[in-house]
């Protein structure tokens, strides 16, 4: 309830552009569709929406563009399609995986 809440309160003044920091982290199913849902039609609307997230599937489903940080740089920029296609995998969080975490998997 208090993502939901935060959400109310900063759209509330209808803002042109928009900065979402993880807003469906801890949200039961329903709720992260309706944010989902709440995104695009704010997309229909016309606004500019700066959203992070590290679930890969939300990214894909909601975002025009893309960009993958690793390390605190931009290593990646693109649709999700064209990210996908680039680096010839089935998904976003495939490619996401493919270009980030080295370390974490080379010392496995």
């Amino acid at each position: 309830m208090k993502r939901r809440l935060s959400l109310i309160l900063a759209l509330i003044h209808d803002p042109q552009i928009i900065f979402l920091d993880e807003p469906t982290v801890g949200m039961d199913p329903q709720s992260r569709r309706a944010v989902w849902d709440f995104t695009e039609e704010l997309k229909k609307e016309g606004k500019t929406i700066f959203l992070t997230t590290h679930y890969m599937e939300e990214a894909e489903a909601l975002c025009d563009r893309v960009g993958i940080i690793d390390h605190g740089k931009l290593i990646a920029l693109d649709s999700p399609k064209g990210l996908i296609s680039k680096n010839e995998v089935k998904n976003l969080e495939e490619v996401f995986i493919k270009l980030t975490g080295r370390k974490i998997r080379e010392e496995l």
